[in-house]
This record gives structure tokens, sequence and C-alpha cells, in this order.
């Protein structure tokens, strides 16, 4: 059995065998180490801005699509612009729905999606 000296702050590892021995000082947390949230991860405002633009220049800034059709051709391009996941996508356009860069409306003439660029958008 031999012990690797380099370790004694942390710990000492026993080598020969499978197992590992680690004293006290190796497990040694603070508050600011491992933080948890409850709270909605925000997608940055810039991409937010970015992808009302990709969609905008892909689609027109009224789109002729119910709900559903909508959110769906929105997370397609922009998986297709910007190569990220359908999850992703699905995400980047929720969160582009919570700030308001792109509404759902429905008047008596029909209904449709609005995207939202520039400054007005938030």
């Amino acid at each position: 059995m031999t012990t690797d000296r380099s370790t004694v702050e942390y710990g000492t590892f026993i080598t020969g065998d499978d197992s590992v021995t680690m004293g006290d000082a190796a497990v040694q947390t603070t508050d600011e180490s491992v933080r948890t949230t409850a709270e909605t991860v925000v997608t940055p405002v810039v991409a937010l801005d970015l992808a009302a633009e990709i969609l905008a220049g892909a689609l027109g800034s009224l789109i002729d699509a119910d709900y559903v059709q909508g959110k769906t051709q929105f997370r397609d391009v922009l998986c297709a612009r910007i190569d990220i996941s359908q999850l992703e996508a699905e995400e980047l356009v929720d969160d582009m729905e919570r700030s308001g860069r792109i509404r759902f409306i429905g008047v008596e003439e029909g209904r449709g999606w609005h995207v939202q660029q520039g400054i007005g958008a938030r």
C-alpha cells in the first residue's frame, strides 16, 4: 500500500486496491460553491432580439397561422438558421413570447402571429 504525498491536504489516496480514503479536508463546501434556484433561466436580450430578426426575415412580421402552427414554424426556422435543437428552439420561442417579441393576435378578421422587432418589443 502506497500513499500519494501530493494529496495530503485533500485526503489520502490508497493505491494497490480500488478503494479511496479521503479525509474531512477533501469534503469542504461553501454556500457560494453550489447554488440552486427555482427561478426561470432567462435568455439574454441579445439572443431574443436576434431571434426576432431571424423570424421576421424568414417569415415576415405578420404570420397567418394558428397558435401551435405558428410556434412550430418559429421553432423550425430557428433550428435551421442558428443550428440549435428543437427543444432549445422551443424554449427560445417561449422566451420570445413572454418578452413580447412575438404575439398571437386574435381579431374579428382572423388570427395570427406578429413578430415585434426593435425597442418596442420590450
